[in-house]
């Protein structure tokens, strides 16, 4: 086997970098609004500060961490008008890959994504990565199968984007029971061949995290306003 390239180490000391700082920022560690220093994240992560800066600049263009000029970074803080904004953005593209996938999408397809669905309702008070990797399987076997790289990419996006609200609003018990409903709605609708129904049911699933972030931040965003 042929021995790893010089850009090995340094890649891998990056993504080590980015993987736990986007972990920490998503589960809460780091708070929204709160400062990334370059040397203490250097030390918490046991690398040089090389890795920090592009572990920093990757997470800002997933818009988890903001640069501010002669202040450095700090984490991007929860702003209500962006989860406004990028909901409804999901919204129009994961419905239209739902569109797309529909032809796809036979009674054989549906149960293998039953069965993901049941394993993730298993899990769904436990709060775990198993929990949150099939809950994204459960979306993605269908916006797979619309035949649209492009769209699938563009919805991966996104997807990251939201993570760290997803997070947050699954630590609510209305977040994780409505969950379960409306993912098996969503698969009803497709076994019964109602795409409208299908639709509705996974606009009302995507709507309902923004709605809870609302709810839950929405006196905080008017007392910093005021």
């Amino acid at each position: 086997m042929a021995s790893p390239g010089p850009e090995s180490a340094p890649t891998s000391r990056v993504d080590s970098a980015y993987r736990k700082l986007r972990e920490a920022i998503i589960e809460g560690e780091y708070p929204p609004g709160s400062p990334l220093r370059h040397s203490e994240l250097a030390d918490a992560f046991g690398v040089s500060l090389i890795p920090i800066r592009e572990a920093i600049r990757k997470l800002e263009v997933e818009r988890l961490v903001d640069s501010i000029p002669n202040k450095g970074a700090r984490v991007a803080p929860i702003s209500l008008e962006d989860v406004d904004d990028v909901y409804q953005t999901r919204v129009a593209l994961e419905t239209e890959a739902l569109r797309r996938a529909w032809p796809n999408l036979t009674l054989e397809v549906v149960e293998e994504i039953s069965q993901t669905r049941e394993r993730m309702v298993e899990r769904v008070r436990r709060d775990d990565e198993t929990f949150y990797e099939l809950h994204r399987r459960v979306h993605f076997e269908v916006y797979e199968r619309s035949g649209s790289p492009w769209l699938v990419h563009l919805i991966e996006i996104l997807w990251s984007h939201t993570e760290r609200y997803r997070r947050l609003a699954a630590k609510l018990d209305s977040f994780v029971d409505e969950g379960s409903d409306l993912h098996g709605m969503i698969l009803d609708a497709i076994r019964s061949q109602d795409r409208d129904a299908a639709e509705e049911a996974l606009r009302n699933d995507l709507q309902r995290t923004a709605r809870l972030m609302f709810a839950a931040y929405q006196d905080e965003e008017a007392e910093a306003a005021g």
